[in-house]
């Protein structure tokens, strides 16, 4: 019998043993890991009792948001919110306050947060000397803080101690004050006189 010549059945075992590793390998590895899968949508991070502030160039609180819990997505660098309440504070305005069950946090492409909320969202401003306190109800509101700006396209009911307003959609410029409405019914309350 010829030294050099090699035994079948230890390689052909060998071999065996190469394909069922690279079979299992196949088709037991995780979804994401697979190059033709797409990538999954899972939570990073998880917390509860969230909150986050941005502040001036003076360490005034320009925005606040906060949460009953917030979960982070890394695919799309997205959070989902629960229980969402999103403070703006300018100085010398009272504050606005909007408050909802459910919200999305983005950050856009030029660095810009933007704040989805819906599930019923209720804004409100605080009493103050020369602006006189409004309530919104809406089913959803989009924030865009760094723009100072709120609007929503999903209807709109407007209460103020002058009357009750209902729209089609509105932007309110959070700075200023202003908002625009479209699609308006107005039912004007008169002031009673002292």
């Amino acid at each position: 019998m010829n030294a050099r010549h090699i035994p079948l059945l230890p390689l052909s075992v060998l071999v065996l043993l190469v394909a069922l590793t690279f079979w299992l390998s196949r088709f037991v590895q995780s979804d994401d890991s697979r190059p033709d899968s797409p990538k999954r949508h899972d939570p990073d991070l998880v917390i509860d009792n969230f909150s986050a502030q941005k502040l001036n160039e003076h360490g005034d609180i320009e925005y606040a948001v906060t949460a009953g819990k917030m979960r982070h997505f890394p695919d799309d660098d997205s959070s989902m919110l629960e229980n969402v309440v999103f403070s703006a504070v300018q100085p010398n305005h009272p504050k606005v306050t909007a408050t909802a069950p459910r919200g999305q946090l983005f950050k856009h492409a030029d660095g810009a947060d933007e704040v989805m909320m819906d599930g019923g969202v209720h804004m409100e401003t605080e009493p103050d000397s020369r602006y006189p306190r409004f309530t919104l109800a809406t089913p959803k509101l989009t924030l865009i803080p760094d723009k100072n700006v709120a609007r929503s396209i999903d209807g709109v009911v407007m209460h103020s101690p002058t009357g009750e307003l209902i729209a089609k959609s509105f932007v309110l410029n959070t700075l200023t004050r202003r908002i625009v409405f479209e699609g308006v019914d107005l039912t004007y309350a008169p002031r009673s006189k002292p």
